[in-house]
């Protein structure tokens, strides 16, 4: 199966932290039934406490301080932390088993990583009139 650069890209979250902000939607259990409860439940207590807003959970709890292909076993078990993370293994037949093959073959995510980031690094700058600096990258300036 082809890799896709976004979902090979994806395993980078294997790395990192995010606010409970920003998938306070799957503390309400989105992303279907498949949601770890033991997983859930962690995220509702960190996130319940005073500061919650501001606090920060690993975007990867097994592993989180190496680059590994963990983040892809987490999907699987349940226990993707972002919204957009789980809907990898939920939305879609042919993505979950890119997820698949990437947690069974760790060898596979770690060579198709490095073809992905040298081929975005051979990507041209644009310059002059060809490109922009974005104040807000959201917004075409």
């Amino acid at each position: 199966m082809k890799p896709s650069i976004g979902i090979v890209f994806a395993g980078a979250h294997t790395l990192g932290m995010a606010r409970c902000s920003t998938f306070s939607s799957r503390l309400q259990g989105a992303n279907g039934p498949d949601i770890n409860l033991d997983f859930l439940q962690n995220l509702q207590q960190l996130c319940s406490q005073t500061d919650g807003n501001s606090r920060l959970a690993q975007l990867d709890l097994v592993s989180p301080a190496t680059f590994d292909n963990q983040y892809y076993i987490n999907l699987l078990s349940g226990e993707g932390l972002l919204p957009s993370d789980q809907a990898l293994v939920t939305d879609d037949f042919q993505t979950r088993q890119l997820v698949l093959s990437y947690a069974e073959d760790p060898l596979a995510f770690f060579e198709d990583f490095k073809n992905s980031m040298l081929k975005m690094g051979s990507l041209g700058v644009l310059t002059g009139t060809d490109g922009q600096i974005r104040g807000n990258c959201r917004v075409v300036n």
